[in-house]
């Protein structure tokens, strides 16, 4: 299992606020107020033409100037589950102006502080980004994570995924027709439907949040069994 994090584009390697963001295309997103950075409003530049936001005392209004310093990711919809663990591969991507993904680094998971305010946070171990003649583009959200990506910023993948982003990074060809979103490779005899009623809050809490994975209720439900099951005897 990887994760795929879905940042902005940061002009200093993020590794503080960018410069002169009015005048660079690819900090579209934060210029017209798109995303969670600043939450959600645009941003403004200070005297010297560094970007700065509204949020301030404490409370992180970008978590993309301190990743490559401070090397934490904050998960805006709540803790990070069991699918979140110590030694992970973490990919990280930002969007285009043309909508297509530059892959631009990648990293592992060192620990998880789900009681952090304002958002559980994610602690990723150093890393940097990778030079420009490294990063990989072009890339689909369909490619990184078999589907259309939606909202939140982040999302787990199969190792299937993993190697093919792993081969990428590599300088490896992309291998072709890789762009089927198919969900699982598991055989469909290795599965039994069974009958299930939920309550209608539960269906609508488990719609937002297969929405802002981008995975599907089934998935999230078939998690949610696996786990109730571990360290049962049966």
């Amino acid at each position: 299992m990887g994760i795929i994090i879905r940042t902005v584009f940061n002009n200093q390697g993020w590794a503080g606020p960018c410069k002169n963001p009015s005048n660079d295309p690819r900090c579209y997103q934060c210029i017209e107020g798109r995303v969670y950075v600043n939450g959600g409003k645009p941003i403004t530049v200070d005297d010297n033409g560094f970007c700065k936001g509204e949020i301030q005392d404490g409370e992180p209004w970008c978590w993309e100037q301190t990743l490559c310093t401070k090397y934490f990711w904050g998960n805006a919809i709540g803790k990070w589950g069991p699918r979140a663990y110590p030694g992970e591969k973490v990919y990280l991507v930002y969007r285009e102006l043309s909508g297509l993904y530059t892959l631009w680094g990648w990293t592992k998971v060192h620990w998880i502080d789900n009681n952090a305010k304002p958002c559980p946070n994610l602690y990723l171990e150093p890393f940097k980004p990778l030079s420009d003649d490294k990063c990989v583009r072009g890339l689909s959200a369909i490619y990184l994570t078999g589907r259309k990506w939606g909202q939140g910023t982040f999302r787990y993948i199969g190792s299937e995924r993993e190697a093919i982003l792993d081969s990428r990074i590599e300088g490896k060809p992309p291998i072709p027709n890789f762009q089927d979103g198919s969900k699982n490779s598991s055989s469909v005899a290795d599965y039994m439907t069974v009958p299930l009623r939920l309550k209608v809050n539960i269906t609508e809490r488990l719609k937002r949040i297969a929405e802002s994975e981008g995975r599907e209720i089934e998935d999230i439900v078939r998690e949610a069994i696996a786990e109730w099951l571990k360290g049962r005897e049966f």
